[in-house]
């Protein structure tokens, strides 16, 4: 079964938001407690109501203390080295989507670039406006002649060595059952 997307947004009704709320707060102390027997870390989860007059406390309230108290003895250069705020994890996520999005641009480039190659050898004719366009596919189609080149030069050896080797032992090569030789 599919899940639905889910508007993240203020549930206008009470019943419902305290129903999720309980929901949502059981997940969360389990994924902690996950989390501590895992990983084999420290954790600890304060959850305040909207009117902060509340708090409920994971694993309990002196453990936590605890796990606080160790955090506030470190140098403060260990204590905002992990930290971030939701500004800041916003602007990580924006530069990582950027930095995929210049990877993916290039991607399409370079495929419209092969596409309009194909296109061309197949019409027998370039639909090209510019000379900027048509040195761009020439730099492809050296790269990909150069390929072949290669691929041809890493063949050739190999193939010609079992003919060589076939003629000076007077053994004729094998090609298999209805196969002609190259």
């Amino acid at each position: 079964m599919v899940r639905s997307k889910i508007k993240y947004e203020l549930i206008a009704d009470e019943r419902t938001r305290r129903e999720t709320f309980k929901k949502r707060k059981t997940g969360l102390f389990k994924k902690l407690n996950e989390l501590k027997t895992l990983c084999n870390v420290e954790v600890c989860g304060i959850i305040m109501n909207g009117e902060g007059t509340q708090s409920e406390v994971w694993p309990s309230a002196h453990e936590a203390s605890e796990v606080i108290q160790k955090f506030i003895n470190l140098p403060s250069s260990s204590q905002t080295n992990n930290m971030t705020d939701q500004a800041g994890f916003l602007r990580q996520n924006l530069s990582r989507l950027s930095k995929n999005l210049g990877k993916e641009t290039v991607k399409v480039q370079s495929l419209e670039k092969e596409l309009l190659l194909v296109e061309c050898l197949t019409k027998g004719e370039a639909d090209v406006s510019n000379s900027k366009e048509l040195h761009e596919m020439l730099r492809l189609l050296e790269r990909k002649i150069g390929m072949i080149d290669r691929r041809i030069a890493d063949i050739e050896p190999s193939s010609s060595n079992r003919v060589v080797g076939a003629k000076e032992t007077n053994i004729e090569p094998q090609h298999g059952k209805g196969k002609q030789p190259l």
